[in-house]
């Protein structure tokens, strides 16, 4: 009996679950989706408050990094989707930070969060598809080189950033806590001094009328109130910050 010769136009056999765990981008997948979620955390501490999407988004990814190990295709899944959603949902939210470098928590925050996700998801499309390693290294760098960049620009903005202070006459209004002052009171034509102590960016705005200073974080901006005697109501014109509100009373 002749020996049989192996077919040489035959696929390979290739064990799945083994090259799934020799999956280089699965490192930079679990690395950017778990910091991208210890920066949530942070920044709902600073705010201080919780997030839902946010916060069901840490979940997720806590739970798509404890599949790393046993059911590996199912933690691609979970953290692609989970990064690609959260991506889509605050898209329009965050994007407005990107604007204000010189407001750190603000700023990095957005660009962790949009940048970072953006990374993951090409990070748990390579990790499906079985990239080339050195696509997973690329990857790598480029977030290196993103964080970097961010943090030099915020860094330096937040240098720069110069507040004015009170002259003799002005009123004061403190923002502190994410909260105004429950009542301002001035007179027409007087200015306001707002001072920032938070340690991200708010706006004291009067709608619909010239009144809209912004206010980076740590830093107080005067304002010249140009608005006939009446009752107005001020708010922050950030998303998520509708519940800053207030009342400016000029007399």
């Amino acid at each position: 009996m002749s020996p049989t010769l192996p077919d040489p136009t035959a696929r390979p056999v290739v064990d799945r679950a083994d090259s799934i765990g020799r999956n280089p981008w699965l490192v930079p997948l679990v690395a950017l989706s778990g910091i991208v979620a210890l920066g949530d955390v942070a920044f709902m501490v600073l705010i201080p408050s919780v997030i839902p999407p946010l916060a069901a988004g840490v979940v997720a990814t806590l739970v798509g990094i404890a599949l790393v190990r046993r059911r590996q295709r199912a933690a691609i899944v979970v953290l692609g989707l989970t990064s690609a959603s959260l991506l889509l949902a605050g898209l329009a939210f965050l994007s407005s930070h990107l604007a204000h470098p010189g407001s750190p928590v603000d700023f990095l925050h957005a660009v962790l969060a949009i940048g970072g996700r953006a990374l993951a998801v090409v990070a748990a499309v390579g990790a499906w598809r079985g990239g080339a390693p050195s696509g997973a290294r690329r990857l790598a760098a480029i977030a290196l080189g993103l964080a970097g960049v961010a943090a030099a620009v915020s860094g330096i903005a937040t240098l720069l950033a110069d507040g004015e202070a009170a002259r003799d006459g002005d009123i004061p209004a403190v923002v502190a806590g994410s909260r105004f002052p429950d009542e301002v009171v001035v007179e027409q034509d007087q200015m306001l001094h707002i001072d920032n102590r938070d340690v991200f960016r708010h706006t004291f705005t009067v709608p619909d009328t010239p009144l809209d200073v912004d206010l980076p974080a740590g830093i107080a901006a005067r304002a010249t109130v140009d608005l006939p005697p009446g009752s107005y109501d001020v708010i922050c014109d950030i998303p998520g910050h509708e519940h800053m509100t207030s009342i400016l009373e000029v007399r």
